[in-house]
């Protein structure tokens, strides 16, 4: 029998907090000690006390507070289980920070495993995410950032698109991503430069040489 688990669930979509609240409740080795929408509860460090925090990175999510809580030590809160909507995106940085990945739609067994394993300092992915991550790495599309570096070579091709005024998913058409993808670098590039909004990056980097028109 495996010990009670103390969960907070985050998720914008009521229909998948519900989900998650009522199998994990099922279970009997879970307590959802916290339930909340996005991006309330990922300002908070406590989490409600939680051992283990699954967050839902839904496809119009916004990601902004999802990099803050990835980036935080682990005196901060408790360590996350992401669920994330497919196989491209940051999968190298939150695996090489040690969280643990699952798509959206793994079944609860699957999240529950990962939840344990994650409460119990390891790390938990399925071999197509984490095969995805290693590739993302051994390429530099996806390389591990360290905090205050410069834009990845990536970033600067998504920042120039945004530069010609594209939104994000005619970004993804020219550079043949998703366009979860792509709003994932469009926020990337706006916490890194500090920036307000998508023409405070622009004229940012404008002004830095980080794009040229």
């Amino acid at each position: 029998m495996l010990a009670l688990l103390r969960a907070a669930l985050i998720s914008p979509s009521p229909l998948v907090l519900a989900g998650l609240r009522e199998a994990l409740g099922q279970r009997g080795d879970f307590e959802v000690v916290s339930s909340s929408d996005w991006p309330a509860a990922l300002t908070k460090e406590t989490f409600a006390n939680a051992d283990v925090a699954i967050v839902d990175v839904a496809i119009d999510a916004d990601l902004q507070p999802v990099f803050a809580a990835a980036d935080r030590g682990p005196q901060q809160g408790p360590p996350l289980v992401l669920l994330w909507p497919d196989s491209d995106g940051p999968l190298p940085d939150w695996l090489g920070a040690g969280h643990s990945l699952l798509p959206r739609d793994a079944p609860i067994e699957a999240i529950a495993i990962a939840a344990h394993a994650a409460a119990a300092g390891l790390i938990a992915s399925t071999a197509q995410l984490a095969l995805a991550a290693v590739r993302g790495a051994s390429s530099g599309r996806y390389p591990v950032s360290e905090p205050g570096e410069s834009l990845t070579p990536r970033e600067r091709e998504v920042l120039l698109q945004m530069s010609l005024g594209l939104g994000n998913r005619q970004i993804a058409q020219v550079l043949h991503i998703s366009e979860h993808t792509a709003k994932f670098h469009v926020a990337q590039i706006i916490a890194k430069l500090n920036a307000s909004s998508r023409a405070h990056a622009v004229a940012k980097g404008l002004r830095s040489g980080l794009v040229e028109l």
